[in-house]
C-alpha cells in the first residue's frame, strides 16, 4: 500500500505550507489523482485518518480527491 507513504508526504508538505504562512488549521486538501496512476482512490479515504494524525492543525480536516486523466497526482489545493 504506497497511498499511505504518498499520503504522509502530502500531508507533511501541506502542513509546512501551513506553518510558514501562519495558517492554524487546515479545512481540507485537495488531491488529483491521475486514473492510470495506480493510486487506489479508496485507499487515500480510508488512510487519511492515519495521515494526519499526528499533524494538529489538520485534526478536522477533510480529503478532497479528484480523479483526472493522466499517471500523475498533486496537491492540487488546501483550504484554511
Amino acid at each position: 500500500m504506497h497511498e499511505l507513504g504518498v499520503l504522509i508526504r502530502a500531508v507533511r508538505a501541506v502542513d509546512s505550507m501551513a506553518e510558514k504562512n501562519n495558517i492554524q488549521k487546515v479545512k481540507h486538501i485537495t488531491l488529483e489523482v491521475g486514473e492510470e496512476s495506480g493510486f487506489v482512490p479508496l485507499f487515500f479515504e480510508k488512510l487519511f485518518p492515519a495521515a494526519i494524525d499526528k499533524f494538529p492543525r489538520m485534526k478536522e480536516a477533510e480529503l478532497r480527491i479528484e480523479k483526472v486523466e493522466g499517471r500523475g497526482l498533486v496537491i492540487k489545493e488546501f483550504g484554511y
